[in-house]
């Protein structure tokens, strides 16, 4: 099988395209650089807009969801966490620490008025505080922030005649977050309409905040301390009850493969067209 028509298979920005496209990558750009762990710039996405006179406010009853990354889709053992009475001990725990990273981020992602930049630069720190340097697990880290996003809505689309866009694919999942989970109020309604949603939260997730007719406790000391910044007090709130706000979801399985037709093959993007040939694809 060539390399043109293996690589035409697979679908520009798909989990499997973008695994393999990255395992031929990595030499170059990690192992090239003194085998040291590679930041990826964070992307610049638009912000979620309104209509003049209106500002974005987060929904009351929307559930933050997220795959974790317990499974990134690479076992690959951390020498860090190695014990040789329980070889695949380190493995299990490197997991669990990443999967706080990626359940942060999907929060990030699923709060409204947090920029691309925010999450894509709290996912760094976070891996980088586990992964403590260790190249096996900033592997990990990588795969797992590209393959494991439930707001990622290209995973069952058709490979198409339309040129392929990089910085669509890395801000899609993102908008397509905020587009869930923002709504536009009028300006003068949008204090109130976030204190609403405070309340909702607190009487879901912590009812000792609010007082016995349902009113947040300290209020005017709430709005003193993160009026203006209300996108990181409702990140921080979801953060800090995270085992209880975010809804674990399956990863949905791939769907089955389809042949593209010759013409689709030929059009193939020309950075595609020179990767060796991947025939597990």
């Amino acid at each position: 099988m060539s390399a043109r028509r293996s690589w035409a298979d697979m679908r520009p920005g798909s989990p499997v395209c973008q695994v393999a496209a990255f395992l031929f990558w990595l030499p170059h750009r990690v192992w090239g650089q003194g085998f040291g762990g590679y930041t990826p710039p964070a992307p610049n996405c638009p912000a979620f807009s309104c209509p003049s006179g209106q500002l974005p406010v987060g929904k009351e009853d929307i559930e933050i969801v997220s795959y974790g990354c317990k499974e990134a889709g690479l076992n690959v053992l951390s020498m860090k966490d190695f014990d040789p009475s329980n070889p695949y001990a380190g493995m299990n725990q490197m997991g669990k620490n990443l999967n706080k990273c990626c359940l942060e981020r999907d929060i990030c992602k699923q709060t409204c008025g947090m920029s691309s930049k925010e999450c894509h630069d709290s996912y760094q720190k976070c891996q980088q505080k586990v992964c403590k340097g260790d190249q096996n697990c900033q592997l990990q880290a990588m795969v797992a922030d590209f393959s494991g996003d439930p707001y990622d809505t290209d995973k069952a689309e058709k490979f198409d005649d339309k040129k392929y866009d990089p910085m669509e694919s890395k801000c899609r999942s993102y908008s397509a977050a905020q587009s869930a989970v923002c709504q536009c109020i009028p300006r003068e309604e949008a204090q109130a309409a976030n204190a609403r949603k405070l309340q909702a939260f607190y009487k879901k997730f912590n009812p000792e905040k609010l007082s016995d007719s349902g009113e947040i406790k300290d209020v005017d000391e709430v709005w003193k301390k993160w009026k203006g910044k209300e996108a990181s007090m409702f990140m921080a709130l979801a953060t800090k009850y995270k085992d209880k706000a975010v809804r674990i979801k399956e990863k949905p399985k791939p769907p089955p493969y389809e042949p593209p037709s010759t013409s689709k093959a030929r059009q193939l993007p020309q950075y595609l067209q020179i990767v060796p040939p991947v025939d597990t694809c």
